[in-house]
């Protein structure tokens, strides 16, 4: 058998962080892809950009690093030390996910 994993409970706070944080990756991502031109490489994608949508991925990008400031920054990672942290930061985003091995 493998080693047990350790339960970590999460204050409401920062799972709805962590969903906010996801949420505005995914519009980010979508607003990327919807880049004419875009193939990975946001400096390049940027020339010939009209500027509302230079604007909107600005604003994308400044979203995005502050819904990950209130995750990293949250209160809660600092009740935690070493291993657990990591593990708990890695187990956070899969908060709400069905437990492997779960029936369907």
């Amino acid at each position: 058998m493998g080693k047990q994993q350790k339960t970590f409970e999460y204050p409401d706070r920062l799972i709805e962080a962590q969903r906010a944080l996801e949420a505005v990756q995914a519009e980010r991502r979508a607003h990327l892809a919807a880049l004419p031109a875009f193939n990975g490489d946001l400096e390049a994608a940027r020339e010939g950009l009209a500027e509302e949508q230079l604007a909107e991925s600005a604003r994308l990008e400044e979203a995005e690093r502050q819904a990950a400031h209130r995750v990293w920054a949250d209160e809660y990672w600092a009740g935690l030390s070493g291993e657990d942290r990591v593990a708990a930061r890695s187990r956070l985003k899969h908060v709400g996910e069905p437990a492997e091995g779960a029936a369907a």
